[in-house]
């Protein structure tokens, strides 16, 4: 399985959002420019979250972007099955490989557990990741 750059980009993004949280709304085109996201592919992929109501839009010239929720609240399962349509490994258990689709489900729950971590909790990660390379250096 491999996670599309749209989800890569999507969760980046919407993590942008969550560490401006409650700090007002963000530009498209600051989130694109601070994440190197390219501004029109992070455009559509915002249109999908907004549908979503992961995110909510402010339209006019300075309009922008929120976290609908609190970050504490939105998973980054959320964000995948948004922009994934979901996770799924196991496939057909007719097929008479039920020993694979077993593995396979396994490992579908596993990712499933690990990707339930919160938006804030990835930001306190991502923080402390921040802080321990600052220290190194």
């Amino acid at each position: 399985m491999s996670i599309s750059s749209k989800c890569r980009y999507g969760i980046l993004a919407v993590l942008a959002l969550g560490e401006n949280y409650g700090g007002g709304l963000l530009q498209i085109k600051d989130i694109a420019a601070a994440k190197n996201i390219p501004r029109q592919y992070l455009e559509q992929i915002f249109n999908r979250l907004v549908n979503a109501g992961v995110v909510s839009s402010v339209r006019g010239k300075k309009g922008g972007y929120v976290l609908a929720q609190d970050p504490a609240k939105v998973s980054v399962l959320d964000l995948v099955d948004v922009l994934e349509g979901g996770v799924q490994l196991s496939g057909d258990s007719t097929s008479g490989l039920d020993a694979i689709n077993e593995l396979f489900k396994k490992a579908e729950e596993k990712l499933k557990q690990d990707f339930s971590i919160t938006l804030a909790d990835l930001i306190l990660r991502q923080q402390a990741l921040l802080e321990n390379v600052m220290y190194h250096i």
